[in-house]
């Protein structure tokens, strides 16, 4: 893989647009255990984190999450130990999903016999793993909810946790709840509160209304596709029309919907408009999958005076062609959309894509930077999971014995200000959820 890596690297030395290497490699301070160890990142502040999922046979502590603070120096630390998910049932699947956020860290807890999933809570602390778990987050009294914590997100205050199934279930059927939830928490002096939930009307049955969350601070966009894709023994479900919902917390301190998001009329056919969402406060990037097919799409929205309006599609030059994964990873910050492809090939080489778009003069979307490892990765998995903080960009490395990479972890890169980057003039290729609902208008309100 290393020789493949130095092939790559020597075919793409002079690229259509700038390249820029990491700033950082961040292994695991110890060896791991999960096989996909790597394959989840967050970053928030001087924080960033790496995991993998891990199934618990026996109960009690499972999982490994690596955490790295920025030093004075600027160098990233890690700390002593990696924390594990505490008071896990047998049977029970850990770090499926991970959210950071603030002082904030979210762990999925996943139940495979029917009964309610929960969210394990983390609170930044001065340990040798740099958290304390302090709680975890269930859904209010009503039907068991085998997917809560399907999505996670969190703006560092205010935590959201879908109903959605998005668990990779091997065998096992997914869970369809024909009226799925967006439960929202907060923290307190007392605790930990469940401040209600978000819903979709069930007349327009929004089947997988929180396949995909964002926050920013009093905003949450919410992805409700078509379908999402299934694994080749389960029957496709659908339900209602793909659109992204957001809602803005208004001046009374109520939840109001602020946009509804639709594909264009020639792109219906894409079944999975939603199954990834990005957002800062007036940009919402969304990944459009054709589900039934190998297509896949990245748009874009902006919101102006009169409300959110499309603006225009993500692709990358023409040296890049894009595989079934495009975007299936996204982050916004500072103006810029960064874009993860882990089927995209480059001039015919190993695959996997991280590219950072620019809004240019005229008022299109273009590509002005590509991120490119100089240490080895696993085949096929460069870009398929990233998180953004300002200029920051953590992506994703996942341990993999056969290539090398062990124990994994994740690779840091530093874009350069908004105002620096140019796009080339080319054309481009246990805390019970409230059950009581939150307001949300039903018809689209513009501010």
């Amino acid at each position: 893989m290393l020789a493949l890596a130095i092939i790559l690297t020597t075919a793409l030395s002079v690229p259509p647009v700038p390249l820029i290497n990491q700033t950082a490699v961040l292994d695991a301070p110890s060896p791991t255990v999960s096989p996909t160890f790597g394959i989840h990142v967050g970053i928030s502040g001087g924080r960033i984190i790496a995991s993998g999922a891990d199934p618990s046979k026996s109960g009690g502590a499972v999982g490994q999450i690596a955490t790295f603070e920025f030093q004075p120096t600027g160098e990233w630390k890690a700390f002593r130990e990696m924390q594990a998910v505490e008071q896990v049932m047998p049977g029970e699947m850990a770090l499926g999903r991970i959210a950071l956020g603030g002082s904030i860290l979210l762990a999925s807890i996943e139940r495979r016999d029917g009964s309610s999933s929960s969210v394990a809570t983390f609170q930044a602390d001065a340990t040798n793993s740099g958290w304390k778990q302090d709680g975890r987050l269930v859904a209010s009294a009503g039907p068991p909810e085998p997917a809560f914590g399907g999505s996670l997100a969190t703006d560092g205050v205010i935590v959201g946790v879908s109903t959605v199934d998005m668990r990779v279930l091997g065998e096992l059927a997914r869970t369809v709840q024909v009226a799925p939830k967006v439960f929202l928490f907060n923290r307190t002096a007392d605790g930990w509160n469940g401040m209600g939930y978000l819903q979709r009307e069930a007349e327009k049955q929004p089947t997988f209304f929180g396949a995909s969350l964002a926050m920013t601070p009093g905003q949450i966009v919410i992805g409700c596709p078509k379908a999402i894709p299934a694994a080749p023994h389960q029957k496709l479900v659908t339900g209602g029309e793909s659109v992204v919902v957001i809602y803005k917390l208004n001046a009374q301190g109520q939840w109001a919907i602020d946009g509804e998001l639709t594909p264009p009329e020639n792109r219906r056919d894409y079944l999975g408009f939603g199954t990834v969402v990005a957002a800062d406060a007036s940009t919402v990037a969304v990944r459009l999958a054709q589900v039934t097919g190998p297509g896949a799409a990245v748009l874009v929205y902006r919101r102006g005076d009169t409300g959110w309006t499309y603006d225009g599609e993500l692709k990358p030059l023409g040296d890049v062609t894009t595989g079934a994964g495009w975007g299936i990873a996204l982050g916004i910050s500072q103006g810029q959309i960064v874009v993860g492809d882990p089927t995209a090939t480059t001039a015919g080489q190993s695959p996997g894509y991280v590219g950072c778009f620019v809004r240019t003069a005229p008022g299109s979307w273009s590509e002005a930077l590509r991120l490119m490892p100089t240490v080895p990765v696993a085949t096929s998995r460069w870009g398929v999971a990233l998180r953004v903080d300002g200029r920051r960009v953590v992506v994703a490395r996942s341990q993999n014995e056969r290539d090398g990479i062990m124990p994994g972890g994740a690779l840091l890169f530093t874009l350069p200000p908004a105002s620096e980057t140019v796009a080339p003039l080319v054309t481009p290729g246990e805390t019970a959820a409230s059950s009581t609902p939150l307001l949300a208008p039903t018809s689209t309100q513009t501010k």
